[in-house]
């Protein structure tokens, strides 16, 4: 059971692909429609906090790759999530200590730091995640077929880079539900 967080493709092929692969839901940050026949759940990703009225249930999240910038949201409730993408500055270990004091999630998306050759960047994004949080959302970044891949896979490398296997299988499969749970209520579909 498991979800994608960062889905930056509707494409109903890659819909119907990801739920036979055992996805159950996806957050995509670009409009969402109706697939009524893929079987996945597809919510909207907002970036930033959340403005107006509710409409449809949306995971809201920042990037944290300024942290000047960032300073401002860890402490939103409005913010369900910070998403840490390949960039020039990530997280200090004092904001994601924040952040974990704050509830809130942190998502790292891990196809585009392989993409761009960074993984040394990854080792030490994740290790300060594993250092200083609870609550870490592992994504892929799936925009294409050529994308999907077995989170459970996926955790198997970061536990491979960073020498804890069992955390990233918890970021794979506890965390994604307990976020998007944890979002729904707070945008008060369910009470």
């Amino acid at each position: 059971m498991f979800i994608e967080l960062h889905l930056m493709t509707n494409d109903p092929e890659v819909l119907r692909a990801m739920a036979r692969m055992g996805y159950v839901a996806a957050a995509s940050i670009t409009r969402v429609r109706d697939e009524e026949d893929s079987g996945l759940l597809v919510m909207r990703k907002v970036q930033g906090p959340r403005r107006g009225g509710w409409g449809q249930f949306t995971v809201s999240y920042v990037v944290g790759n300024n942290r000047y910038a960032l300073n401002k949201y860890i402490t939103n409730d409005r913010v369900d999530v910070v998403t840490i993408l390949p960039g020039r500055e990530y997280p200090s270990r004092r904001q994601l200590a924040i952040m974990e004091g704050e509830g809130k999630y942190i998502e790292l998306v891990l196809l585009p730091f392989l993409r761009m050759g960074l993984v040394n960047d990854l080792v030490k994004v994740a290790s300060d995640v594993m250092d200083y949080s609870t609550r870490a959302v592992l994504s892929l970044g799936v925009g294409s077929m050529g994308d999907l891949k077995n989170p459970m896979d996926a955790a198997a490398l970061l536990g491979m880079l960073t020498g804890d296997r069992g955390y990233w299988v918890r970021a794979v499969k506890d965390n994604p539900m307990a976020l998007v749970v944890d979002s729904i209520y707070r945008s008060g579909v369910c009470s």
